[in-house]
């Protein structure tokens, strides 16, 4: 992959080009869609856990079509109708707007657009144990990007605020 890497292939090159780029990189066997995969009621993107290989991109990064054409087609296709329902997007509008609030009031003369940083911090979803940092560590690795006083939201799955601490 670092051949390509920026040097991507043309979206119109040759299928055998476009493709050696698709798997470069990989020691993994094509997924041939077959009509039994077409006749199937779901399609199941495993993560296993024992070879070490999680999914943590959109699924359709890993589709090729020969014609470069319909390439484009689906994952416009998705970007363009696949998303969250309007209630969903809407509780989500309203809590960005609350933390902008709160930004913009505790700094009215130098955040007057209620700026703000944000972590997803994910602890109970994964298998490896380095991916589960403490909070200093996580503060450590971030100080030098967030200004003191910054407001700063957290979206998390972990319970218990003092872990929280020296956030």
């Amino acid at each position: 992959w670092l051949s390509y890497r920026d040097k991507p292939m043309d979206v119109d090159a040759e299928p055998l080009e476009r493709l050696k780029e698709a798997v470069s990189g990989t020691a993994k066997k094509l997924c041939i869609y077959d009509e039994s995969m077409q006749g199937a009621m779901v399609v199941h993107f495993m993560c296993y856990h024992k070879m070490r290989v999680r999914l943590l991109t959109h699924f359709y990064s890993f589709l090729f079509f020969e014609d470069w054409r319909h390439n484009l087609w689906s994952k416009r296709f998705v970007r363009d109708h696949l998303r969250y329902s309007d209630e969903i997007q809407c509780a989500a509008a309203r809590v960005v707007e609350a933390v902008r609030n709160r930004a913009r009031h505790r700094n009215i003369t130098s955040n007057p657009h209620g700026e703000f940083d944000s972590f997803h911090i994910r602890r109970g979803d994964f298998q490896y144990k380095n991916t589960r940092l403490e909070a200093d560590q996580i503060y450590e690795n971030s100080r030098e990007e967030i200004p003191d006083g910054t407001t700063v939201f957290v979206a998390t799955d972990h319970q218990g605020k003092p872990w929280f601490q020296p956030l």
